[in-house]
């Protein structure tokens, strides 16, 4: 079938799970061609209205008008045209192959990686950090950056093969503030070598941590530092530290899932922050 371009570009609607670009749009779901490619999928309007407002570059935007109907979906659809950006027609059976998770509005885009160094975090300044290495489970990343965003954090530094920001179920998970905070990527030892460089205090979370969370000054430039479900941090980052703090635990569980450790730690430093 040929090429099938909607609303601005005046063409034909894709009607074929067959097309090529139905097939693009569905390979990127496996990490391996995201990495190959530095492309993503943003599935729904939230997440989609935030990559935009982050001057996220979109390459392509896939709709079904058969599914828009809100309002939000509307104004959506206007913004788009607005903006020039490509769109595409699909039927709703392209649409529900293109598509992995339901209550998308009738949206799906094709969007580049954001490529945030190290280097592009403020370098002064009483910052805030949250770093996470390693945490795979895109449920649990996703709720993490969403207490990075709630909390004011000033960026997000991901460590370790399994910290996969772009995975698109990450991006929803995040309702799309994987866009609105800073998140660079960086391997274990780049990262604590800036930090250091930077003059930034660094704290992990571990069971095996020597302070309660609320005896650190979370006041001035500081990282939080949370890793994997299973195994946690590593010790690069323990040896690291500057305090290895705990949380408290009353019951039989001996540890916090990483993204509630990440959501009271990052509440912790903005009420000592707001109470200055």
């Amino acid at each position: 079938m040929a090429e099938a371009e909607g609303m601005k570009d005046g063409g034909a609607v894709i009607t074929s799970t067959a097309n090529d670009r139905v097939k693009r749009a569905v390979a990127l779901r496996d990490k391996r061609e995201r990495d190959r490619t530095g492309l993503m999928l943003i599935e729904g309007v939230r997440e989609i209205e935030r990559a935009m407002q982050a001057g996220v570059a979109l390459e392509r935007v896939y709709f079904c008008s058969a599914v828009i109907e809100r309002d939000e979906e509307l104004s959506l659809l206007a913004s788009l045209v607005e903006s020039r950006a490509r769109t595409v027609e699909v039927t709703a059976r392209v649409f529900e192959k293109i598509t992995y998770r339901g209550g998308s509005g009738g949206f799906l885009a094709i969007a580049q990686q954001p490529k945030i160094a190290l280097t592009d975090l403020p370098a002064t300044g009483d910052a805030l950090f949250l770093v996470v290495e390693s945490v795979e489970k895109p449920g649990n990343l996703g709720a993490i950056i969403r207490s990075a965003d709630g909390s004011g954090a000033t960026g997000i530094i991901a460590c370790g093969a399994g910290t996969d920001l772009y995975n698109p179920n990450v991006i929803r998970a995040s309702l799309g503030t994987v866009f609105t905070v800073p998140c660079a990527r960086a391997q274990a030892a780049e990262a604590v070598r800036w930090l250091g460089d930077t003059g930034t205090t660094i704290v992990t979370a571990t069971p095996g941590g020597e302070l309660p969370y609320t005896a650190v000054d979370f006041t001035g430039r500081h990282a939080i530092a949370v890793g994997a479900e299973d195994f946690g941090l590593t010790p690069a980052w323990i040896e690291a530290a500057d305090h290895r703090v705990l949380i408290p635990m009353m019951g039989a569980a001996d540890s916090l899932n990483v993204s509630a450790t990440a959501a009271i730690l990052l509440y912790e430093a903005l009420r000592q922050r707001e109470a200055r």
